[in-house]
């Protein structure tokens, strides 16, 4: 009795459970399904052609397609389930008979399951673009063969509506532009922001978000004008320069922000243009509708594939450049560490046993006899010297009290040897409010001063130098600020203007030093005249 009354107790917590759990199996078919109905009503609000019943823009497919991309081949039933009510609501709503209804639901299912596998085994795994052979393999796929094979069938929906079979050479270019241009602008944005994770959620600074913000009002703004004068300078030579008009600002999201840019701003400019033309004269008023829309439809994927491949090309060339940055940065943090342990071993080492060396001589002294007194003096001599420049090079190699003391004190301790080695007067200021500084910029500046001083000695003829640092800017965008300038004779390879350190024509450890500092997102810039060299280093300071 006890065990029946306690499975009769846990009965409604099993249905609720498995309603959870039913629930939470169609939470993601029926955000998609949702999601499917709103893209077709989108495309129905943006035109269609005389008929009302077919959008010449057509996301819901590429809705489909991305949502079943994400999600386990296992349930792509499920979503296919889930998006035929919503394509049959959405479609009644316009008026299409049944028979067309079933006919370009199957064409639109079969282009998102084709693109789907397609894209799976040819393309791969998140993240789906980044690079030049990716889109290309999306592109071919997405906006060439499936759309292409789809079409055949889709055609046959106008036909089934009254269309004649005459036209079905038009009817397919409608329907395949209708599901190819879609797939080239939306289909990129969505899947190149969702692999690209939560980044896109991360708090950005204000002045970060101005540029895109500005680039997407000229953008829309322009393709307005565009839409609005190609109507007025209709069957002139005119029309293709207008509509160009956009091009200028496609290139310039591509450029800068890469694959995101160029997929967001093709797809406004084929929204908005598609929008302005299915509505009012279009944008061809001398043509038919359907020739019109076709020829908008080819200059717009014409206009989409190329800007897609160059932001896929700037994305590629950005991620080599900082994988170069990142084999540089790993060279240079070998090369402190190398130097770091060969300073250790001269110290701990070899300088040990050249004292060690100094005390058994000075033992052997007592009974050598006075004519080999001068000799051994001369090998003491030697002794001591050996120790000074191996307590020299360990030291240069990497100074204890920068990690001991900090930047400040090791910089005045290395002009001091400095100015006695080389006989260079140096007028060293480190600001008293400086403090410590992170590890990586202590060692960065300390390496900048070091070489930089080697150059004036060795190539500047200077008998002097000043070297100034300081703490610069607000709380909030603090920086380290490091001059160095000498006397000397100056710099003929970069003349009497500003410009950065380490270019094509500056030797190997001003390219070193740069390299350093822009590790630490920071700058270096050298002024140079005949009478004065002005190397300025600033470095971001992490509050």
């Amino acid at each position: 009795m006890l065990s029946v009354k306690m499975a009769l107790d846990a009965a409604p917590w099993t249905v609720l459970l498995g309603l959870r759990r039913a629930l939470s199996w169609l939470q993601g078919p029926v955000l998609a399904a949702v999601a499917y109905f709103l893209g077709a009503e989108a495309a129905f609000y943006i035109g269609t052609l005389s008929d009302k019943i077919f959008a010449l823009f057509w996301p819901p497919n590429v809705i489909l397609f991305c949502a079943l991309l994400i999600v386990p081949r296992g349930k792509w039933w499920l979503y296919i389930a889930a998006a035929f009510p919503a394509h049959v609501i959405a479609e009644l709503g316009v008026g299409m008979p049944a028979p067309q209804l079933l006919l370009a639901f199957a064409t639109n299912c079969m282009v998102a399951l084709l693109d789907a596998y397609a894209v799976r085994r040819f393309v791969g795994d998140p993240p789906w673009f980044g690079t030049w052979q990716k889109i290309s393999i999306y592109i071919i796929i997405t906006a060439g063969i499936v759309p292409a094979v789809a079409s055949l069938a889709g055609a046959f929906v106008p036909i089934l509506g009254g269309g004649s079979f005459a036209d079905y050479g038009i009817f397919w270019s409608h329907w395949y532009l209708a599901n190819s241009l879609p797939s080239i602008t939306l289909g990129p944005a969505f899947m190149i922001w969702f692999s690209g994770g939560t980044e896109w959620q991360r708090r950005r600074p204000l002045r970060r978000n101005l540029e895109p913000v500005t680039v997407l009002a000229i953008l829309v703004s322009i393709c307005i004008l565009a839409a609005a004068l190609a109507r007025e300078v209709a069957g002139s030579s005119l029309v293709l320069a207008v509509l160009l008009l956009p091009l200028p600002f496609v290139l310039w999201a591509a450029i800068r922000f890469g694959e995101k840019g160029a997929s967001a701003a093709i797809a406004i400019v084929a929204v908005i243009l598609t929008w302005r033309s299915l509505r009012g004269a279009g944008l061809f008023p001398l043509e038919s509708p359907e020739r019109s829309v076709l020829a908008l439809q080819l200059f717009l994927t014409g206009l989409s594939i190329p800007v897609l491949l160059l932001g896929a090309l700037i994305d590629d060339l950005r991620r080599t450049e900082r994988t170069t940055r990142d084999l540089a940065a790993s060279l240079v943090r070998a090369q402190d560490e190398e130097r770091r342990r060969i300073a250790r071993d001269l110290h701990d080492s070899t300088g040990q046993n050249l004292i060690a060396a100094t005390l058994i001589a000075g033992r052997l002294e007592k009974v050598l006899p006075e004519s080999a007194q001068s000799s051994f003096h001369e090998l003491e001599d030697m002794l001591q010297q050996s120790i000074r420049e191996v307590r020299t090079v360990s030291y240069l190699l990497h100074p204890p009290l920068l990690d001991e003391a900090g930047l400040g004190p090791a910089l005045r301790h290395f002009v001091e040897g400095f100015m006695e080695r080389s006989e260079i007067v140096v007028d060293l200021e480190v600001s008293p409010d400086l403090k410590r500084l992170p590890a990586d910029t202590e060692l960065a500046l300390f390496r900048v001063v070091q070489e930089a001083l080697t150059n004036i000695s060795r190539h500047s003829d200077s008998a002097t130098a000043v070297i100034r640092l300081a703490r610069e800017g607000t709380r909030h965008d603090e920086k380290a600020v490091l001059m160095i300038a000498d006397a000397g004779k100056g710099m003929p390879d970069v003349g009497g203007t500003r410009r950065p350190a380490g270019g094509p024509n500056t030797g190997v450890g001003l390219a070193s030093m740069r390299e350093r500092i822009n590790q630490l997102g920071g700058r270096l810039d050298i002024a140079s005249t005949v009478g004065r060299t002005v190397l300025t280093a600033t470095v971001p300071l992490q509050t």
